[in-house]
């Protein structure tokens, strides 16, 4: 059992020094997607499905049946988005999303 715990703790810890420290603001995510080539329809699509949850998460967050449902469709709406977009955009989006280890 300690053992486990040890190693949790392990883990735990190599996560925390190895995560970035802060993530950028909506203002510099767009300025860094914008450089690194990504269309503004992308862009813009990326930003209203981070709005879409930061507003509508919070009303359904104190009931289990209705965040499950959120969630279910909210990430089929982003997987939809995502797929839907070029492969130019999609390889800057992942390599964004690793830049900032969510990948």
């Amino acid at each position: 059992m300690f053992r486990q715990f040890t190693i949790f703790l392990a883990i735990l810890a190599i996560t925390a020094f190895t995560a970035p420290t802060s993530y950028p603001t909506e203002e510099q995510l767009k300025a860094e997607l914008t450089s690194a080539g990504m269309t503004q329809g992308s862009i813009d699509g990326l930003m209203s499905l981070t709005n879409r949850f930061a507003t509508g998460y919070p009303l359904v967050q104190s009931n289990k049946e209705a965040t499950d449902k959120f969630i279910s469709e909210y990430t089929t709406d982003a997987n939809n988005f995502i797929k839907a977009m070029s492969p130019e955009d999609q390889k800057i989006y992942n390599a964004h999303l690793k830049k900032y280890g969510l990948a």
